[in-house]
């Protein structure tokens, strides 16, 4: 295993005596290994310094504790007054000794993962995985991106980091701990709308991505907010401010797409170079996000559009984002991951270009964190499943009970309380040839829909 702290580097970094190499970080116990450095962070409800044993005892090297720990030898134990201000010291350490690097942030209501992915994907075939970094986990939060940095390997000549946020100066706050050369907003929805009183609001602590002046920043140029990003960004500074979308105003821009069985064709143009490529999805959206990533790869590295473009061919679609199951003639679009009313339109609107020989069926679950409007956002889809024709709509949650009454009686599946209840339903109304959308919000399990279907097709 590659040492990514050696005890010398730990010495020196808190100043203390330290007994062994690192090789990773752990923050939950449970997950702890040979090698590692357990990081005892104290929460609301939990706090790690009561497990720091359990981390030895599996096998963590040490631990960063802010006191003694019973039954623990002290050579385990690296002593400091804040062990969350110690994990800030390891990412500075780390940004101090790899000090050309260019940092990609993203941020974003949806897409961000994806683009961050794509973007990975690109560079590191590009560049070289040598010189280009990526976290494995999705880290993005104010504990999440100092474990990431603090992992990056010194010989690191371009890095891509996720940003989330759930209140105004989240955003802030994670760019104090990496100031990207190019900040990338994916785009301006309602998720988290919960916590703010507008989507203009999100678009606002978004925008604090730009307040240490980039020298390049990527704006979704569909969004209602795009001439308030734009002037956010030059006032902060920003040298480059680079546009993507649909619209024929973007730079880089969707200039068609096509859905075909198991890809979608796209033609694009990217700051005057067209180019040509598949992606192996269904996701018209994952369209839009590929020329943001493409636009954004070229801006850090200068790499020509087109090289970039032909590599993002064998991009593969995170699980359970948008991911493509074909078993028995009967097709299914597992997009459980997680849902906003941006990315279910998307998604619905994928359901209705798709090619199938049976019935266009949308399976779905509450949209939640949507504030005072969430019953208008769930009415409000049935609008979006005439427009793109879908068949039939089977729907549990609360909130997805707004959108089922709303629909028309020809179209209406089943409602159920909950995706347990309602994948019974969905299982016996299946027929050869159906294509069928999976998507709610994380918490709604509507995974375990998408799993009763494989069994019952497989079996």
């Amino acid at each position: 295993m590659k040492t990514v702290f050696s005890k010398e580097e730990l010495s020196k970094i808190f100043n203390q005596n330290v007994a062994s190499n690192v090789c990773d970080i752990c923050l939950d116990s449970k997950e702890a290994k040979k090698g590692d450095l357990f990081i005892a962070l104290k929460g609301e409800r939990v706090d790690g310094h009561d497990f720091i044993k359990n981390a030895i005892d599996r096998g963590a090297n040490l631990a960063l504790s802010q006191k003694d720990i019973e039954k623990v030898s002290n050579e385990k134990i690296i002593r400091v007054n804040s062990t969350y201000d110690a994990l800030l010291k390891l990412a500075k350490y780390k940004k101090d000794i790899a000090k050309n690097v260019k940092y990609i942030a993203v941020t974003g209501s949806v897409g961000k993962t994806t683009t961050r992915n794509m973007i990975s994907h690109l560079l590191s075939k590009c560049i070289g995985p040598e010189k280009f970094y990526a976290a494995k986990k999705n880290y993005n939060s104010k504990i999440g991106l100092p474990v990431c940095v603090a992992l990056m390997p010194k010989e690191t000549e371009i890095a891509v980091f996720e940003m989330g946020m759930s209140e105004s100066g989240d955003i802030r706050k994670l760019t104090d701990i990496i100031n990207p050369s190019v900040a990338v907003i994916t785009a301006i929805g309602e998720s988290h709308l919960e916590f703010f009183e507008s989507p203009f609001d999100i678009a606002k602590a978004k925008s604090e991505i730009f307040e240490k002046a980039p020298e390049v920043a990527i704006i979704p140029n569909d969004s209602p907010y795009a001439d308030f990003l734009k002037n956010k960004a030059i006032t902060c500074g920003v040298k480059k401010v680079i546009s993507f979308g649909e619209g024929k105003e973007s730079d880089a821009k969707v200039l068609f797409c096509e859905i075909h069985d198991d890809s979608i064709s796209v033609n694009a143009d990217i700051c005057g170079n067209e180019v040509r490529y598949n992606l192996n999805c269904l996701n018209t959206a994952f369209a839009i996000n590929s020329v943001a990533a493409i636009a954004t790869s070229c801006a850090v590295s200068g790499i020509n559009p087109k090289i970039l473009a032909e590599h993002i061919s064998s991009f593969e679609c995170t699980s359970k984002r948008c991911e493509i199951l074909c078993i028995k003639n009967i097709t299914i679009i597992d997009d459980s991951y997680n849902a906003a009313p941006t990315s279910m339109k998307a998604a619905l609107r994928t359901l209705g270009m798709s090619k199938c020989n049976g019935r266009k069926i949308a399976v779905v679950g509450d949209m939640l964190e949507l504030g005072q409007n969430a019953i208008f956002y769930h009415e409000n889809l049935s609008a979006t499943i005439d427009k793109y024709d879908i068949d039939l709509v089977f729907a549990c949650g609360n909130l997805s009970k707004y959108l089922f009454d709303n629909l028309s009686e020809g179209k209406k599946g089943a409602w159920r309380e909950n995706s347990h209840e309602l994948a019974e339903n969905v299982l016996n109304e299946i027929k050869d040839g159906d294509c069928i959308l999976v998507k709610g919000s994380h918490s709604m399990n509507m995974d375990y829909i998408v799993d009763a279907l494989k069994n019952n097709l497989l079996n």
